[in-house]
């Protein structure tokens, strides 16, 4: 009797142990890549000027074609579900005026914003993203003045490349084209209004971090 309850007592060990291999292995295969997991990001990149904002039309403020300003923004989003992220962006670019070098244009632009994951069988996934929220134009002279519009109406939307190498690291690649409701913005300063709406394009780089 007592080498049979020791078979059997070995045969429930087994058993045990077999069941919570499994239970480890399934939680381990369970964890999410990216939902419920916050990211905080740093883009940097440059800007595109496109419509009447690179337009020759407009002498002074609106000449911003032959300038490649820097474009940088930081982020943060939190991935509500499995493969979309809802987020907050304050992006920031400066351009140079064609015709009165030492004049710059300030885009500071506040927004939320959604992002749409494509799952693949690969580390990197293309997404979607678009948003809405507040762009602000800053006239700056060089040494002399500067003067801020009321913020007005802003829109963004693109695509892009998320690369993931580890599981707290992400790396992006996107191109977004946004769109400013400014032309009507009132200047307090000067009792004047910007002129002109702001449209480009900001081609960027980025890395986040994912938390937890």
């Amino acid at each position: 009797m007592k080498p049979s309850r020791n078979i059997v007592f070995l045969i429930g060990t087994i058993g045990l142990l077999s069941v919570a291999h499994d239970a480890h292995a399934v939680r381990y295969a369970e964890q999410p890549l990216l939902w419920r997991r916050t990211a905080v990001s740093g883009y940097g990149g440059v800007g595109y000027p496109v419509g009447v904002f690179a337009s020759d039309d407009i002498v002074g403020d609106g000449n911003h074609e032959a300038n490649r300003p820097l474009d940088w923004a930081i982020e943060i989003e939190h991935f509500a579900g499995r493969t979309w992220s809802l987020g907050f962006s304050a992006a920031f670019t400066t351009y140079d005026d064609q015709d009165i070098p030492t004049l710059h244009t300030n885009l500071n632009t506040y927004s939320g914003f959604v992002r749409i994951v494509v799952p693949t069988a690969t580390d990197v996934r293309p997404y979607l993203r678009a948003g809405m929220g507040a762009v602000q134009v800053e006239f700056e002279e060089e040494g002399q003045f500067r003067v801020d519009a009321e913020y007005s109406f802003s829109f963004q939307a693109g695509a892009g490349l998320l690369w993931l190498p580890a599981r707290w690291l992400g790396l992006n690649a996107q191109a977004l084209y946004y769109w400013g409701d400014t032309e009507e913005a009132y200047i307090a300063e000067n009792n004047s209004i910007v002129g002109f709406n702001t449209e480009y394009f900001a081609f960027s780089g980025g890395l986040s971090l994912f938390f937890p």
